[in-house]
């Protein structure tokens, strides 16, 4: 409906959890996948706002949560997410030096924040507002 060819969509509900993933899996040889999850994935974010939206209206429940992954772009991004936030993690021990990461989404906040949540070696924390808002990973003493 969007213009696009040779995309498939799958949709993973979980009643209990009231959440519903839309899967889209697009011809890699194509720039589908790159129109539909934009720079640092702020096409993603849009089409998730729209969804949210009208899924919630529909189903006339605000709880509901709506996630879109393209080609598994939010996989592969959580996973390297989790990956920076170790190796940064082992330098501020090694330091003993904080380090400030750039501005986020609240979405690859809270990845950051779960990934170092069990760590005895360092704490994490969000500091300032809006679209600045950022992580600084600290050692615990």
């Amino acid at each position: 409906m969007m213009g696009f060819d040779n995309f498939e969509i799958r949709i993973q509900e979980n009643i209990e959890e009231k959440t519903m993933k839309f899967l889209i899996e697009t011809d890699r040889a194509e720039k589908t996948s790159g129109v539909l999850i934009g720079r640092q994935g702020e096409n993603l974010r849009a089409l998730e706002i729209i969804l949210n939206s009208a899924v919630r209206k529909k189903l006339n429940d605000a709880s509901w949560r709506i996630l879109v992954d393209v080609n598994n772009y939010l996989t592969l991004r959580e996973e390297k997410l989790r990956e920076i936030a170790r190796k940064l993690a082992h330098q501020v021990v090694l330091a003993k030096k904080q380090v400030e990461l750039p501005p986020m989404s609240p979405r690859d906040r809270r990845i950051i924040h779960l990934e170092l949540s069990l760590s005895t070696a360092v704490t994490t924390e969000s500091i300032g507002e809006g679209e600045k808002r950022r992580i600084i990973i600290k050692p615990i003493e």
